[in-house]
């Protein structure tokens, strides 16, 4: 860079004065002390490069994280690393391990044990939205497809759906295996959804899919879905997304993401009685995740601070 190269002619140059007239005249004409130029001089061998500027980073710190600590979250990231850094967090506290979780995750990406990932910054139109206060007050629903390559069974051509819930405020989720992707399958599901759930519901958010609503909301002979009747009969409030906007239903989406990273991907099933079981497995293991958005706690403990 050129005002390295600048700084490094600008010693050169002091270095070589002080050979021909001292010390203390160079420190006077370059307006410097002395002990500037005694420590130019140790370095100077007669070339530029001698002279370049070096890092002054310490290569070590009193408080840097030790051997043990380092084998612990290295064992901890093999073990939870799919449950992310937050159940890492809580799993090395349960063993002794006293930094915070920021140390922690500097200490994972400094040790390569974690690829970072750059996000894109996306500009969206101003939407307010509606946070859950409570449990039950706000739950976000949406369908997904199981993937075909999971299922080995015979399944006719059949495909299966998995029929999301989760609520806002503790991020508990709710889930169910069906084989229709119609308002009628979403409408048995909800009419069970406050007893899986354990609490009572306020606002429902779906987007504006067919097994949910009809599209042309507003326009004259809108005839309601039965998923809508049932909402209205449960005395359930329907708040529906923007078209085309699903990152405001984005808990559930992201839940879904994490589906596919964490489960499906791995998972093979040689009969519906399996994959039912699995999913079942999966999702009260998804509930007893610790989460930093959480305080570090788990969806299902979230629920119980809140009723007790």
């Amino acid at each position: 860079m050129k005002i390295i190269t600048e700084e490094m002619k600008y010693r050169k140059k002091m270095c070589e004065y002080a050979l021909k007239h001292g010390v203390t005249k160079a420190a006077r004409r370059y307006h410097t002390n002395r002990r500037f130029v005694y420590r130019q001089l140790e370095k100077y061998d007669g070339t530029i490069r001698s002279l370049v500027l070096k890092s002054r980073k310490p290569l070590s710190h009193p408080n840097q994280h030790n051997e043990t600590e380092i084998k612990l979250l290295n064992n901890l990231r093999i073990r939870y690393a799919h449950e992310g850094h937050a159940e890492i967090y809580v799993q090395a506290l349960k063993r002794g391990y006293t930094r915070s979780y920021g140390s922690m995750s500097r200490q994972i990406r400094k040790l390569g044990l974690v690829k970072t990932k750059r996000r894109l910054k996306t500009s969206y139109v101003k939407y307010e939205s509606i946070e859950g206060k409570y449990p039950g007050d706000k739950v976000q629903i949406d369908i997904k497809y199981v993937p075909k390559e999971c299922i080995l069974f015979q399944s006719y051509e059949k495909s299966y759906y998995q029929i999301t819930a989760i609520d806002e405020y503790s991020r508990k989720r709710v889930l169910e295996i069906v084989d229709d992707k119609s308002p009628y399958s979403t409408s048995e599901f909800m009419k069970k959804l406050e007893t899986k759930f354990g609490f009572k519901l306020n606002i429902i958010q779906t987007d504006n899919g067919c097994e949910f609503v009809n599209v042309q909301e507003g326009e004259k002979g809108y005839k309601k879905t039965l998923f809508e009747k049932v909402l209205e009969e449960m005395g359930l409030e329907h708040k529906r997304t923007r078209p085309y906007s699903p990152w405001q239903n984005g808990k559930v989406e992201r839940s879904h993401k994490l589906d596919n990273e964490r489960f499906y991907n791995n998972q093979e099933f040689k009969s519906e009685t399996e994959m039912r079981k699995k999913i079942t497995r999966y999702n009260s293991r998804y509930n007893n995740i610790s989460r930093k958005v959480l305080d570090f706690k788990t969806p299902n403990e979230k629920v119980l601070e809140y009723v007790v």
